[in-house]
C-alpha cells in the first residue's frame, strides 16, 4: 500500500513528481479581464496612383489563452495625407475591422497572423469588381497576414510594451488596385 502511495502522492508530506518540462498554465489563476491585453499600432503606406499616402491608427484587444498564446480582434482608421509633400491634403481613407492570433516562438518573437477587411471610399476612376462592393460608403477589401514581430522591452512609462511587425499580405495580389504586400507596424501596449 505504502509503494502505491507514495507512486501517486496519496501519502503526507510527498511531493508528485511532474514530468520533465511541464510548465503549469499561469493565466488560468488570472480573472477574465486580467487576461486581456489592448495594443494600439501604426502603419503608413506610401502613395500609389490610386491611393495617397496613409496612416492606420489601430486599437486592438487580445485575450490570452496561455503564455504563449494569443487571440484578439480590433478595428482601425485610415487617414489620408495627401499625393506628396506639395499636396498634403488630410482626407478620410477607410475603415478596418481585424482579427488575429499570435504565438511567441522564443526569445521575444512571435509569429503572428490575421485577417482584416478594410473598407475603402468608392474610387470613381476605377470600376472595382468585388465580392465584398459596398454601397456608397465605398469597398471591402480583404487582407490576410502572417509574419513575425518582436517585443522590445524600453526603458519608458509609455512605451514599456512596444512591437515591431513584419507582415506578409498573401491576399494583396488579389486586390484591384493591388495593395502592398509587405507591412511593417509599430505597436504599443496599454
Amino acid at each position: 500500500r505504502n509503494r502505491i502511495g507514495n507512486q501517486v502522492g496519496n501519502t503526507g508530506g510527498t511531493d508528485i513528481d511532474m514530468p520533465e518540462g511541464f510548465k503549469p498554465n499561469s493565466q488560468k489563476t488570472k480573472t477574465f479581464k486580467d487576461r486581456i491585453e489592448y495594443n494600439t499600432d501604426f502603419q503608413s503606406q506610401r502613395s500609389n496612383g490610386y491611393f495617397p499616402t496613409t496612416s492606420d491608427i489601430g486599437l486592438s484587444a487580445g485575450y490570452k489563452i496561455n503564455d504563449k498564446s494569443v487571440i484578439g480582434i480590433g478595428a482601425s482608421y485610415k487617414i489620408g495625407w495627401g499625393q506628396n509633400i506639395q499636396n498634403i491634403k488630410i482626407t478620410h481613407q477607410g475603415i478596418g475591422l481585424r482579427s488575429f492570433v499570435d504565438w511567441k516562438i522564443k526569445g521575444g518573437f512571435w509569429l503572428t497572423g490575421g485577417y482584416e477587411q478594410n473598407q475603402r471610399p468608392i474610387l470613381n476612376s476605377l470600376q472595382i469588381s468585388s465580392p465584398f462592393r459596398g454601397g456608397r460608403e465605398g469597398t471591402w477589401q480583404q487582407s490576410g497576414l502572417i509574419g513575425l514581430s518582436k517585443q522590445i522591452n524600453l526603458k519608458s512609462k509609455i512605451f514599456k510594451k512596444t512591437s515591431v511587425k513584419l507582415l506578409w499580405d498573401f491576399l494583396s495580389y488579389q486586390q484591384v488596385p493591388r495593395t502592398q504586400p509587405i507591412l511593417f507596424r509599430v505597436g504599443y501596449g496599454l
